[in-house]
């Protein structure tokens, strides 16, 4: 708690002293949460945009703390896209508005129906979990999303009317091709239960008739015993893959793969090229839970 307390004040002043900052004039800048709506605005837009990224690849966004060029870039943006309840933004987020007055700040996730994660218990009572942040990695949630993604550029920035008009059928069918792809696959697998080190396939699983087993029990390592009822667990099913962030620590899926003699593939979830990541998860689902 004191470390987040720490983190608050840092970011606040970091994006306070940003906010007062002067402004040069500069190409406008769109910000985003992840790298995979960094790809759609500039697939959308034909990279008319600076974009800034608020989690890099390769980071943890439970846990990451944007730089201050980041909140610099932040404050100089027209738009901030956010994706729902990541770690990072509760730092700032309840001052972004007061912080950058003309942002238009969009919250995806109130354009989707949001899932929410497991009660947790604590002592004697139970709390809701909190909402799955992995929108994106759906690709029937991206084609909700895309509209949205080009009305507010447009909104903000009418300029980009032509290049939007013209590159969104494109962007469009590269997402509708995804989906219906994943759909075919998935009505002809013979196994639809795999096991996942962070449950970051939450909304693909949902919307695909797929089961996805958790390794990280309410966002931390498992313990023994309960690494020990996971690895029954999948021996049982016969899970014959477990899917591993590349962010993530390894030895535990390791572990329970020597035991159950499933595969561990690496996915990325937070990828720049969607489309390309998209396809290969699509490929190893087809592959192994055929």
């Amino acid at each position: 708690m004191q470390l987040l307390k720490i983190v608050s004040i840092s970011a606040l002043l970091v994006f306070t002293l940003a906010g007062c900052a002067e402004r040069e004039t500069r190409e406008p800048i769109v910000s985003v949460s992840i790298a995979p709506l960094h790809y759609f605005v500039d697939r959308l837009t034909g990279e008319a945009l600076e974009v800034n990224v608020m989690v890099p690849q390769g980071s943890g966004h439970g846990t990451y703390s944007p730089t201050a060029r980041q909140m610099q870039k932040l404050s100089d943006s027209g738009i901030y896209f956010q994706v729902p309840s990541l770690g990072y933004e509760q730092a700032f987020i309840r001052r972004l508005d007061e912080m950058n007055p003309d942002i238009k700040h969009v919250d995806l996730g109130n354009f989707v129906e949001l899932i929410r994660g497991e009660p947790i218990e604590h002592g004697d009572h139970f709390h809701e979990g909190g909402i799955d942040p992995h929108i994106w990695i759906s690709p029937k949630v991206m084609l909700e999303l895309l509209p949205v993604l080009r009305d507010v550029i447009l909104e903000i920035y009418p300029e980009l009317d032509e290049a939007i008009n013209e590159n969104y059928p494109y962007v469009l069918a590269d997402v509708e091709r995804i989906h219906f792809e994943m759909q075919e696959i998935a009505q002809s697998l013979s196994q639809r239960r795999f096991m996942i080190f962070h449950p970051a396939l939450t909304y693909l699983a949902r919307d695909y008739d797929l089961e996805q087993v958790s390794i990280e029990h309410e966002g931390k390592e498992p313990s023994p015993a309960q690494l020990s009822h996971l690895i029954r667990h999948a021996r049982a099913e016969n899970v014959p893959v477990i899917f591993i962030q590349e962010e993530y620590d390894i030895r535990n899926a390791r572990l329970v793969a020597e035991e159950t003699g499933a595969e561990i593939v690496q996915i990325n979830p937070l990828a720049y090229d969607w489309v390309l990541e998209m396809e290969k998860l699509s490929q190893n689902l087809n592959i192994y839970l055929r």
